[in-house]
């Protein structure tokens, strides 16, 4: 059996050692155009099959 000490006195609060750090703004994702992106996401899937076409059809060829 062990024996725990019972106190009323509560644990000393953490120091804190440093201030949070803020984001900072330079390194964050530059901001997208909205347009550019849609037009992207509609041409990707017909740009990929072309160049499935044109690597089956042997117009394409893949040197390691």
């Amino acid at each position: 059996m062990v024996a725990i000490a019972y106190t009323d006195t509560p644990a000393p609060a953490p120091r804190v050692t440093s201030a949070p750090k803020k984001p900072d703004a330079r390194r964050g994702a530059p901001a997208s155009d909205p347009v550019v992106d849609m037009a992207s996401r509609l041409l990707s899937a017909p740009l990929h099959q072309m160049y499935a076409f044109l690597w089956r059809a042997g117009v394409l060829s893949v040197n390691n």
